[in-house]
C-alpha cells in the first residue's frame, strides 16, 4: 500500500500522511500536480511509513528522511534544558536550613511568616523550635538576626541562579552547556544541604 505524504516546500516538514486506499473527500488531491490542498506531497510504502513512526521527518530533495537538528538547533535545546535545570535546583536551595548560634533552622516561607508575627508581638522571648524539633529560647533580636540570614541565603541562590543562566547563554556549544552545573565552581558558603554561613564569597562561575 502506498502512502501520500504532504510536505511545507519551505520548511520541509512532513504536515500528513494519505493513504491512498482511503477516499478523503474534503482534501484536494491533484495526482498530475502532485499536491494536497494545493502543497506538495510524494508517494512512499507503508514498510517506510511503519519504519519512521514516531520520528520528525521531512522530504528533502524528494527523499523521505529523518528530520536532523541544526547546530544551533541543539545548542539552544541544550540550554533549555540546562536553565531548567538551574531552575529546579534553585527552589530546592532557596530553602535550604540555615545554621544560627550552632543550630540549624528551616527557612519556608511559613517558617519566615512565624518569625515575623513574632518579632510583631515583640515578647521578651520565645520557646522557638529547631529543625531537629528541639527547642530553643530566641529573643527578638535573635529572630531578625534569622530572618536575616535567610535573606542573605535567597539573595545568594538568586546572585547564583542569574550567573549559572548567564553562563548558560554565553557557551557556545552543548558541551559547554553540559560542563555547567549548579554545584561546581561557585562558593556560596554552602557546606552541606543542611546550612548556610553568612560568610560568602562568589568566586567564579
Amino acid at each position: 500500500m502506498s502512502i501520500r505524504v504532504k510536505y511545507n516546500i519551505e520548511t520541509t516538514l512532513v504536515e500528513g500522511n494519505f493513504p491512498l486506499s482511503i477516499n478523503y473527500p474534503n482534501t484536494v488531491i491533484d495526482e498530475e500536480a502532485k499536491t494536497i490542498d494545493g502543497s506538495p506531497y510524494i508517494e512512499i510504502t507503508d514498510e517506510e511509513h511503519q519504519a519512521n513512526l514516531g520520528k520528525n521527518m521531512v522530504v528533502v530533495n524528494g527523499n523521505y528522511q529523518e528530520y536532523v537538528k541544526t547546530s544551533d538547533e541543539l545548542l539552544q535545546e541544550a540550554k533549555n534544558n540546562k536553565i531548567a535545570e538551574m531552575q529546579a535546583a534553585k527552589e530546592i536551595d532557596l530553602y535550604l536550613n540555615v545554621s544560627y548560634n550552632n543550630k540549624d533552622f528551616i527557612s519556608s516561607e511559613k517558617a519566615v511568616s512565624n518569625m515575623t508575627g513574632a518579632i510583631i508581638l515583640n515578647q521578651d522571648s520565645y520557646n522557638w523550635l529547631d529543625a531537629n524539633g528541639n527547642p530553643n529560647i530566641m529573643t527578638v533580636n535573635d529572630l531578625k538576626n534569622l530572618i536575616g540570614i535567610i535573606a542573605t541565603q535567597r539573595s545568594l541562590i538568586y546572585n547564583k541562579e542569574a550567573l549559572k543562566i548567564k553562563a548558560v547563554n554565553d557557551a557556545q556549544t552543548p558541551e559547554e552547556v553540559n560542563n555547567i552545573n549548579w554545584e561546581n565552581n561557585l562558593s556560596l558558603g554552602l557546606k552541606t544541604k543542611k546550612k548556610i554561613k553568612t560568610k560568602t564569597t562568589i568566586k567564579s562561575i
